[in-house]
């Protein structure tokens, strides 16, 4: 009887020991203030978003996104790890990911019910364009590039002697 205690008491600490080595090597896809999804850090806040935007010049890509998403995780993994696409958003956007089981203000505001969802607006907000559903790489990059180049053109062309900047909405 006792040796079917100890065998119990091993498989139990076994058990609870893998159970906690699989949460620890577990990706985390989220903290209080960012999200970890394809390989690039998104701000969790459209808020902070905007500011940083504000105050470097860039468009912000609103990626709306859930954990439980199948294409969300195939748009992560296949698209956004594109290096032209990695290059493009880390050097000339602002990034956010909102996720839409955690918040339902920001997606109701733009009319978002579905992930993945991904919506360009410019640095206060207005939005420049959206691609809804999941997209591969190559029809994903030259949505980036033309609002990328647009965005700076437009921004250039509306820069004022006094530094005063008007930012229009860009046409795609």
């Amino acid at each position: 009887m006792k040796q079917k205690k100890v065998i119990n008491i091993i498989a139990i600490v076994l058990m609870v020991g893998f159970a906690y080595a699989a949460m620890q090597i577990a990706p985390v896809l989220s903290d209080e203030q960012n999200s970890y999804l394809g390989g690039l850090v998104w701000n969790n806040s459209l808020d902070e978003g905007l500011a940083a935007a504000q105050e470097q010049h860039k468009p912000v890509l609103v990626y709306f996104w859930a954990v439980w998403c199948q294409y969300c995780e195939l748009f992560e993994t296949e698209t956004l790890t594109d290096p032209r696409i990695t290059e493009a958003l880390t050097n000339d956007f602002i990034l956010v990911a909102i996720d839409l089981d955690e918040n339902k203000e920001v997606p109701a505001r733009y009319g978002v019910s579905y992930p993945p969802h991904e919506l360009f607006v410019d640095e206060y907000g207005t939005e420049i364009t959206r691609v809804p559903g999941y997209v591969d790489a190559n029809t994903f990059y030259p949505v980036v590039r033309d609002v990328s180049s647009n965005y700076k053109l437009n921004f250039n062309s509306n820069s004022t002697d006094n530094g005063d900047v008007q930012v229009e909405e860009a046409v795609i």
